[in-house]
């Protein structure tokens, strides 16, 4: 049956959602050495760490008898692949139905209810001189119809942490259970197969993608402003310095347009911190407005997903 192979696909993908909230293994690929030093970038694994942590905490809610029902659906589906498991399949698509019946009787109002999440990281440790000269090189390699060669360059090129939800729509998932039980039932196990089929492609899944490069600067910018502006000039100048160095291979990687003014303002902004602390002015406000800035675009980018 042609439908079995593409439940069978569907499944694929239904299957890694089953359970819930794993996290996919995070990757560092080191290109060559920042203007951050070793406790620098300590302290900046450390924020991406708790990020990732307060993600992770953030994602465990989930509704058990939703998912509880979705595992049931998952499982009379693969049975269905199979010959002479239909009576099996009836009771556990039954049991579904049960499990979001009552769900549904607790709260009319539920849409789009979350089943599983995901977050991983993607870490570059690279340079801006290194990220124009690999661009460089690839932008040659297309230009050659080399894609296969560029691909190699481009693709460790994503500094990042993705956050990933897939939600079940419950104002049509339900009923589409009952209607693949009622076909079962009349042993129309083709016609159940379908509606299954289309049911798992409802799933909804969202992402959200959390630039590295901005987690870092925005430790970095937190460290200088703890520093007394008299007593460690030259450190907080070279925080500031990677701190716009992480910003700028942000840029270069396309998390953000350069021309942007979320990215115009932030560079401004800390082109005047650094000013200022070889100045007489306090710098503390100035620091509190670029620390700001960053920490709304990480949040938009994590908001991005929910």
């Amino acid at each position: 049956m042609k439908i079995k192979s593409i439940v069978n696909s569907l499944l694929i993908g239904s299957l890694l959602l089953v359970a819930p909230y794993t996290q996919a293994a995070s990757t560092i690929t080191e290109k060559g050495k920042n203007k951050m030093t070793e406790e620098q970038t300590t302290s900046s694994d450390k924020a991406i760490n708790s990020l990732k942590k307060e993600q992770n905490e953030l994602l465990n809610t989930v509704h058990e008898g939703v998912l509880d029902g979705y595992r049931y659906v998952v499982k009379a589906t693969r049975l269905l692949t199979k010959d002479n498991k239909e009576k099996e399949a009836i009771k556990l698509l039954q049991e579904a139905t049960g499990k979001f019946d009552v769900a549904l009787a607790a709260d009319p109002a539920l849409n789009l209810v979350p089943i599983n999440a995901d977050v991983s990281i993607s870490a570059l440790i690279t340079t801006v001189d290194l990220v124009k000269a690999e661009t460089d090189v690839a932008i040659d390699l297309l230009k050659d119809h080399k894609i296969q060669a560029a691909r190699e360059i481009i693709g460790p090129m994503k500094d990042e942490m993705i956050i990933s939800h897939a939600y079940l729509p419950m104002g049509t998932y339900p009923d589409a259970i009952k209607l693949a039980t009622k076909y079962l039932v009349n042993n129309k196990k083709e016609d159940a197969l379908t509606t299954l089929a289309t049911a798992l492609s409802t799933i909804v899944v969202e992402k959200a993608i959390v630039p590295l490069a901005f987690v870092r600067a925005e430790d970095l910018l937190k460290t200088a402003s703890k520093l007394d502006k008299n007593k460690d000039k030259a450190r907080a100048q070279e925080l500031l310095s990677a701190a716009q160095e992480q910003l700028e291979i942000a840029n270069l990687l396309g998390y953000f347009d350069k021309k942007s003014k979320a990215y115009e303002s932030i560079k401004a902004q800390i082109k005047s911190v650094k000013k200022e602390i070889d100045g007489k002015n306090v710098v503390e406000n100035l620091y509190d407005k670029v620390k700001s800035s960053i920490k709304g675009i990480i949040d938009q980018s994590k908001e991005a997903a929910k």
